[in-house]
């Protein structure tokens, strides 16, 4: 069978011409985009890991079960190594920026990248990781519900007396359990002023892992080395997206039964106070949401907006929209299954079953990028050598959507 590609810069699925399709600036390539975040987050990371080094005091990974790397060597010296590999990673994705295609650099991508992505991807998570993803999450579940709401609000007439109704219902239930509410609220943010390097030691080091796991993948994408690997990808995308959003659907059912007579997880129920169930409210919310979005990456929507979204209203999706927060939580999640098993044993691994939702996540981000970037379209090429229905799957790799009409 004879090898196919489809161009390098494939037009935008709307109307207009897209960024460097001639009306303006060429848009940089993929690679060279996620060279620049492996540089900023390696170094982010870095000067993150020399602050701890200096300021022991504040450092937050050192007590047990921080960091997964630590059940293997000493805290301390695992932050050595981490900063050694933050350094290395700094200085390859600066040398991929300014020789990206040639030389010792373009050799070095792929090893240097397997290191971060295990230093920082596996060896860096622990206890903290999964908490700090389900409250940022949690926090970020009532701005977009308002938001969608007052977008569906404005575009749809028929939704509003309902959108009504349940805005006013929120509003007695806070006035109503102010307090309640303002406990939990002082809750949160006195844990984050206890330990203010707390997120960012968790989300700097999974910002490195994801952008040099996002560059290594490109790299080979553009190799050819995963052609074959992600047309098969592609054609199994909805089944990988399926299981992906099983994922969280124990955790937010047993955390939905906080608001019931039945708690799970959470002890007697007498014990319960309303701003534990308003947390657990709060996280069960985020993981709904994570099933919602999941889904999306198979659903229309996920492509192209809808008509509630306002003034982009049937406008393409852009793809990395999409599969930058997808890959980055498939990423955090493989990289706290083990931690998670490891502090909660195999029951945590039922409620929270990190050890194949983060590899199903994964799996559903590649096919949704190789639908979208048409590897798993067919071409008449197949027919000549007796194949039909052959991959094309991009030597190159992606730097524009495929055309609506290839797909």
């Amino acid at each position: 069978m004879t090898s196919t590609s489809f161009p390098r810069d494939l037009p935008r699925r709307d109307a207009g011409p897209g960024p460097g399709s001639g009306a303006g600036t060429a848009e940089a390539p993929p690679d060279r985009r996620l060279a620049g975040a492996a540089l900023a987050a390696s170094a982010a990371t870095a000067a993150l890991l020399g602050w701890f080094l200096v300021r022991p005091e504040v450092d937050p990974l050192l007590p047990d079960g921080r960091m997964l790397g630590a059940e293997l060597v000493p805290a301390a010296s695992l932050e050595l190594f981490l900063l050694a590999a933050a350094l290395l990673g700094v200085v390859t994705a600066a040398a991929a920026l300014v020789r990206p295609t040639a030389g010792a650099a373009a050799r070095l991508v792929a090893p240097v990248g397997v290191l971060e992505v295990v230093a920082f991807g596996l060896l860096a998570q622990g206890s903290g990781t999964l908490p700090a993803a389900g409250y940022l999450v949690s926090f970020a579940v009532p701005v977009l519900a308002v938001w969608a709401g007052v977008q569906v609000f404005r575009t749809r007439p028929a939704w509003r007396l309902p959108i009504a109704a349940v805005a006013v219902l929120a509003v007695v239930g806070v006035v109503v359990g102010r307090e309640s509410f303002a406990d939990w609220w002082d809750a949160i943010t006195t844990g984050l002023a206890r330990e203010p390097w707390a997120l960012p030691s968790v989300l700097l080091p999974l910002a490195t892992a994801a952008a040099w796991t996002g560059l290594v993948a490109v790299r080979a994408w553009r190799r050819g080395s995963l052609q074959s690997a992600t047309a098969w990808v592609t054609r199994h995308r909805r089944l990988f997206t399926i299981v992906a959003a099983l994922g969280p659907l124990p955790y937010a059912l047993a955390r939905a039964t906080w608001l019931t007579p039945w708690p799970q997880f959470a002890g007697p129920a007498e014990e319960l106070t309303l701003a534990v169930r308003i947390q657990g409210l709060s996280l069960s919310s985020g993981a709904w949401l994570g099933i919602v979005l999941t889904l999306g990456l198979i659903l229309p929507w996920g492509e192209r907006l809808p008509r509630w979204f306002g003034r982009r209203a049937g406008r393409p999706v852009p793809p990395a929209a999409a599969i930058v927060p997808g890959a980055i939580v498939a990423v955090m999640l493989c990289g706290a299954a083990v931690p998670m098993i490891v502090m909660m044993g195999w029951a945590g691994a039922l409620y929270f079953p990190a050890w194949f939702w983060g590899p199903a996540l994964a799996l559903a981000v590649w096919g949704y990028a190789g639908h979208r970037y048409g590897a798993g379209d067919t071409v008449e090429d197949g027919i000549d050598d007796g194949i039909e229905d052959a991959p094309v799957v991009s030597r190159r790799g992606p730097s524009r959507p495929a055309p609506a009409a290839r797909r």
